[in-house]
């Protein structure tokens, strides 16, 4: 079966309160894409007894993962198109065991071959393809080279866990027919006049009719 969960695109900690506040009972995992510091001195996020957290990181990564993990997170995402994606998988390192451990994520671009992977052999847990050129914005057009490169993927690694994010509704039959272990959705949950029937439904096209 392929999950869906939903994103938040906060640029202020105010809009993440409020959009948190909107997803609660929607589903028990949420990624926030972190495309500035919004977070200012807070210990952690709001409504954080009712979510997980998975920071996609925006950002220049090496810069924001020690501050992701003071505020909680369960994931998080770095992009292999940023210049510190090593080292700020080689920082996440220490936090991938233990009581609290947190998956390590990265993200590819729909271009990108599967050997961009190499460089960062056992640094993570899975792997985030991108749907879409523009990353860190809603509403962008969808790639359907994604497509491509979940099949190419999953052709090379059929044990890895595969999410995709951007633009993923609408296509959640073909990405999950893929190999799309997870889809991510946006605006099309978040902004539906009923977020939890909009996962809903996008996670019964994903998986062809299955509840």
């Amino acid at each position: 079966m392929t999950d869906i969960i939903p994103a938040v695109l906060p640029h202020s900690l105010d809009q993440l309160a409020e959009s948190l506040a909107r997803l609660k009972g929607v589903a028990p995992l949420a990624q926030v894409d972190v495309v500035s510091d919004i977070f200012g001195d807070e210990e952690g996020l709001p409504e954080w007894e009712e979510f997980d957290f998975e920071f996609d990181l925006y950002v220049e990564p090496a810069t924001f993962v020690a501050r992701a993990v003071e505020l909680g997170a369960s994931a998080v995402v770095v992009h292999a198109r940023h210049h510190s994606a090593t080292q700020a998988l080689e920082a996440l390192q220490e936090y991938r065991t233990g009581s609290f451990a947190i998956k390590v994520g990265v993200a590819l671009r729909p271009t990108d071959d599967t050997s961009v992977l190499e460089r960062f052999s056992g640094l993570y847990d899975y792997v985030q393809v991108m749907g879409i050129d523009n990353e860190g914005r809603q509403g962008e057009p969808f790639n359907p080279r994604t497509v491509e490169l979940v099949a190419a993927l999953r052709q090379t690694n059929p044990d890895l866990f595969i999410q995709v994010d951007g633009h993923a509704a609408g296509h959640e039959q073909a990405l999950a027919q893929a190999g799309a272990n997870r889809l991510v959705e946006g605006s099309a949950i978040l902004a539906a006049d009923n977020p939890k029937v909009a996962l809903k439904e996008a996670y019964t096209r994903a998986n062809n009719g299955s509840h």
